[in-house]
């Protein structure tokens, strides 16, 4: 367990390598594409739209809506 976490430590530390990186950079814009397609589709918008008819208070945004929404309905959307 010692060097498990004296490996984990010194990783910090240490650069990651080039095709990490860029495998990194290709999964963060495909997250990205997703979340702004995924807005315009009816899903999304059906998502988007029950959400908002719940009300409570303004205080998580929604990438692609525009708007504030309660906390606890917007983790039950990244869920789904």
């Amino acid at each position: 367990m010692r060097q498990l976490s004296a490996y984990i430590a010194q990783a910090l530390h240490k650069p990651l390598p080039s095709p990490v990186v860029e495998k990194t950079k290709h999964h963060l814009l495909d997250t990205i594409a997703a979340m702004l397609s995924g807005s315009c589709l009816l899903p999304g918008k059906e998502a988007i739209s029950f959400v908002r008819s719940l009300g409570g208070a303004k205080e998580a945004c929604v990438t692609t809506a525009c708007w504030l929404m309660p906390t606890r309905p917007t983790i039950r959307m990244r869920r789904r």
